[in-house]
């Protein structure tokens, strides 16, 4: 998927998609599937309703779907159905905020690949803009892309190679990696170790503190120097998903930092965390995946 400019830096946006993802393309996948075409219900609430602006809206999908690597608006391909719908919200601090919500039914390929991992295929972006103003016109285009591409990465990363994987986790919106990182974990997809390695010193802080955990799955020993220097051990967040990494990686490395914390560490708590990582090191024994992951921007 092409680059894209980085917009979710100078407005808050948030998605929630949980994401499943393949090594390499599934059984029977072809690497360049053709287009799913998507039958699309595209209608506006509350404010928005009645404002003549249906087909247009309908236009706007049009268009983002000509950048998406398996969607289109129309031709040959496999009928999916989907509806978006777009509303103005206000955030707790009263801010109006454009909310766009993209549902895409998947066929039953696509639907068996997703339910056993957990996943669907469905996107919230929220738009805030620094001026706190909402332009349709404008404003929608922008949320509608980005609702977009989340989605089409949830397929790339079922149906795609690793390669496509490793070039979804150095896209430009934030929004997009954290999905991405999420299937990396949960298919320990260890081919792609360096490009989350890569991500540690993020400028989006969750994808900082999300790569931590996500090296502890897909990492290798040698990945633990540079995971201890792109930490930020003054932060609670990063210094509990530290140890839970080291005890993963393992090595000389993991466990010197593992036995120096576990000493010195001077914040009880943390101290019992890194004892326990330590002893989960030495045991070989794997770390539990965490129940209260990183909180990903889903605002309702």
């Amino acid at each position: 998927m092409p680059g894209r400019s980085g917009w979710s830096r100078k407005w808050a946006v948030g998605c929630v998609l949980l994401a499943a993802c393949a090594d390499e393309p599934a059984a029977g996948a072809q690497s360049k599937a053709a287009p799913y075409v998507l039958m699309l219900d595209a209608r506006p609430l509350g404010a928005f309703v009645g404002r003549g602006q249906d087909q247009w809206a309908h236009d706007v999908v049009s268009e983002g779907l000509s950048r998406a690597r398996w969607f289109k608006a129309a031709g040959e391909g496999t009928e999916l159905s989907a509806r978006l719908r777009y509303e103005e919200r206000r955030s707790e601090d009263g801010v109006p905020v454009l909310r766009v919500h993209l549902v895409v039914e998947p066929d039953p390929g696509l639907e068996q690949r997703l339910a056993s991992l957990g996943g669907d295929l469905e996107a919230y972006v929220e738009l805030e803009r620094r001026d706190h103003t909402i332009d349709l016109r404008r404003d929608l285009p922008v949320a509608v892309e980005r609702a977009i591409a989340i989605v089409d990465a949830k397929v790339t990363v079922i149906t795609g190679t690793t390669t496509d994987v490793a070039a979804l986790l150095a896209d430009d919106d934030p929004e997009v990696v954290l999905v991405v990182l999420d299937a990396v974990e949960q298919r320990r997809l260890q081919e792609v170790g360096d490009a989350v390695y890569a991500l540690l010193d993020h400028d989006d802080e969750r994808v900082g503190l999300r790569a931590v955990e996500c090296l502890g799955i897909v990492g290798r020993p040698e990945h633990a120097p540079g995971l201890l220097r792109a930490v930020r051990l003054a932060d609670r967040a990063h210094a509990n998903r530290l140890y839970e990494a080291l005890a993963n990686l393992g090595g000389s490395h993991a466990r010197g930092f593992l036995e120096f914390a576990a000493r010195n560490e001077e914040d009880p708590e943390l101290a019992s965390l890194a004892i326990r990582a330590l002893a989960r090191l030495e045991s070989a024994g794997p770390v539990p995946r965490r129940s209260d992951a990183v909180a990903r921007g889903h605002r309702q």
